[in-house]
């Protein structure tokens, strides 16, 4: 009997310690994986105020890579056309250093490097007609 008692005291500290190796585990995974949240573009002209339809959205980011996986991190890109009200949304990106790329018929190219760091955040570009050559 006594000896049974020893068996069942062994299994739960197997088992307890077995929990907290897991647990640690599962906080490293997730302490490893970045951020994500939601971006908004609203692109307009910078004269009128009015939305520019189906201006090309383009959004670069770094994947980071993970410790834990042995991946190396990798450059991401991705693209979307405005609707009608001069919006599109990106889903899903980690937050961090982005570069948003914007062109439109008969409008300049904008190009900048932005922090991602609020969940749904909105990013408001003006485009100007392009300058006549003097």
């Amino acid at each position: 009997m006594l000896g049974s008692d020893r068996n069942k005291w062994l299994i739960r500290g197997m088992l307890l310690a077995a929990s907290v190796i897991l647990a640690g585990l599962l906080t490293a995974v997730w302490a490893d994986s970045p951020e994500r949240t939601s971006m908004h573009v609203v692109v307009k002209d910078a004269e009128t105020g009015q939305p520019i339809f189906q201006a090309g959205v383009t959004l670069e980011f770094r994947e980071p890579g993970s410790r834990l996986k042995l991946k190396r991190s990798k450059l991401l890109s991705y693209h979307a056309k405005t609707n009608a009200q001069g919006r599109c949304k990106f889903l899903h990106i980690p937050k961090g250093t982005v570069r948003l790329k914007v062109i439109a018929e008969r409008h300049q190219t904008y190009g900048k490097e932005l922090e991602l760091e609020q969940d749904d955040q909105v990013f408001e570009v003006k485009l100007r007609t392009p300058q006549p050559f003097l």
